[in-house]
């Protein structure tokens, strides 16, 4: 039963009668769908801040640790004395206040043979330890002494004593004596050796002298390569016909070793070496005083 305002309402706004069916099946779809679940709208928004968290997490692991850090470029070991020098020319200045470089020996001392007497050979470790300032007009510390260890090579062992005086500490390996920086190694003034079997004896003392500078080991280097006697075997370098041997570390570029076999008259057993040097070196801020 219609009331006086339902009349009213119909006389200002008339439906046409065509739009109740329309109307009646929008209002049924309307009601019929369900709002979608409030957990899959956040489970979208909560995947999408995970995304955007992994991308962060992502850059900041790829960023630089600091953006002044020194790029380094990767090399590759040297296969031959020309590429050794171009590794210790691009060596990393050093920043450090000193070089320490320690040098082992082992000599071998004979006796005997020549006199008649039975031969023997005894072969004794000395150290060198070499602190080398970077900076100028500072004081160079060199200690070296006979360590104790010594083995038998061949024959009757001597006594000590004998086979070690007091006063001897090793043999030289260069023969610059320098008391405060700069230091120069004085044989670099002189040229290597003409004949071909000579020219690596002729490098050993530059070649092993803490005063030597990387770029001046590069220019030794490269000047024996010019010879096609000398030649480079995985980072061991022999002449042809000569007794000196140096070992060359090929993933930096520096000497680590070097060794001088007895000549073919020699009555020492075969393989056993007059000399036999190791070469480390590192850089600190610390020093002996």
């Amino acid at each position: 039963m219609r009331d006086v305002l339902d009349d009213d309402l119909a006389e200002l706004y008339p439906v046409r009668p065509a739009d109740d069916p329309r109307l009646g099946r929008l209002r049924e779809r309307l009601f019929a769908e369900e709002p979608p679940p409030r957990s899959r709208r956040w489970a979208g928004v909560a995947a999408a801040a995970a995304a955007v968290v992994m991308i962060t997490g992502l850059v900041a692991a790829l960023r630089p640790a600091a953006r002044d850090a020194p790029a380094t470029m990767p090399t590759a070991p040297a296969t031959s004395l020309q590429e050794a020098a171009t590794l210790l020319e691009l060596a990393p200045k050093p920043v450090a206040k000193y070089r320490h470089v320690t040098y082992t020996i082992w000599q071998t001392m004979s006796f005997g043979g020549i006199e008649g007497g039975p031969f023997s050979a005894t072969a004794l470790e000395f150290r060198i330890d070499a602190w080398v300032p970077t900076a100028n007009g500072e004081m160079v510390v060199i200690y070296r002494r006979f360590t104790g260890n010594h083995r038998a090579v061949t024959g009757v062992q001597q006594n000590l004593d004998r086979i070690v005086p007091n006063d001897y500490n090793g043999p030289q390996l260069w023969g610059t004596f320098c008391t405060a920086t700069p230091c120069r190694e004085t044989s670099l003034a002189l040229p290597l050796p003409v004949t071909p079997s000579r020219k690596l004896e002729g490098a050993s003392s530059r070649l092993l002298s803490p005063y030597t500078t990387n770029e001046e080991k590069a220019a030794t280097y490269r000047e024996l390569a010019a010879s096609p006697e000398v030649r480079w075997d995985n980072g061991t370098v022999t002449v042809d016909g000569g007794l000196t041997s140096f070992r060359i570390d090929p993933a930096t570029g520096e000497v680590v070793g070097s060794a001088e076999a007895p000549p073919a008259t020699s009555p020492l057993p075969p393989g056993v070496p007059l000399l036999a040097v190791s070469v480390s070196s590192e850089w600190t801020d610390q020093r002996p005083s």
